[in-house]
């Protein structure tokens, strides 16, 4: 007796567009085919000061946001009135809701979460859509074609330094250097590692405390 086997279908959600809030999700689209590629790229920030005595030594300013893009695969023949416009159009939206439908009421185009199976997810926003349409109905309906998502990560907000900027007083900013972890800033700051989740609530955009991202301006609240 052969194995049933069943496809995990990788799907784009669409969220409110507010940086720590919750991740409901506004509309989500399920993938019809899979992406026959998934592509992701990283790069790093170094600047090199300017000498005339000869080579000076690079300097890490941290990482760039990361970025994918993703091909998505649209084929409606099958169904009578097919039309794959319609799911085009929610991809175009995300890159500007002043086309209307289904985001134009929010204060900016909104988040997405790339997420296919257990091993690939990817929080960020569309950067770029690019359609090609490959088959129309007589009456001119594009009913298959492609549409490549370009979707970058967001880069961790630059924080508050000073009472003048909306911090509280006494308010400080740590950068994060390779290897630091809340834990390990807390026992820096404060002498006691157990107080990270202060400096966890004071920086909703960190998912893992125990994963930095060298770079990042991490904000320190007095205890």
């Amino acid at each position: 007796m052969a194995l049933e086997t069943t496809w995990t279908k990788a799907v784009l959600k669409f969220l409110p567009p507010v940086l720590g809030g919750p991740e409901i999700a506004l509309h989500t689209e399920t993938f019809d085919f899979n992406p026959k590629e998934f592509s992701i790229s990283r790069s790093a920030q170094w600047s090199v000061p300017q000498a005339k005595s000869g080579v000076v030594q690079a300097e890490y300013n941290g990482p760039n946001p990361s970025q994918i893009s993703v091909e998505v695969f649209l084929d409606e023949t099958d169904k009578p009135n097919g039309d794959i416009s319609k799911k085009v159009d929610v991809f175009l939206q995300a890159t500007n809701p002043a086309l209307g439908g289904l985001f134009k009421n929010l204060p900016s185009a909104p988040f997405v979460l790339f997420q296919w199976g257990s091993k690939i997810s990817f929080k960020g926003y569309v950067e770029s859509v690019a359609v090609r349409y490959s088959l129309f109905r007589p009456n001119g309906d594009p009913v298959r074609g492609t549409a490549t998502l370009t979707i970058k990560e967001f880069k961790a907000p630059m924080l508050p330094t000073n009472p003048s900027s909306g911090g509280e007083p006494g308010t400080t900013q740590h950068r994060v250097k390779a290897g630091d972890t809340l834990p390990s800033i807390a026992y820096r700051e404060y002498g006691r590692a157990s107080d990270w989740r202060t400096i966890a609530d004071a920086n909703p955009f960190i998912d893992d405390p125990m994963r930095l991202r060298p770079g990042t301006n991490v904000l320190i609240p007095p205890i």
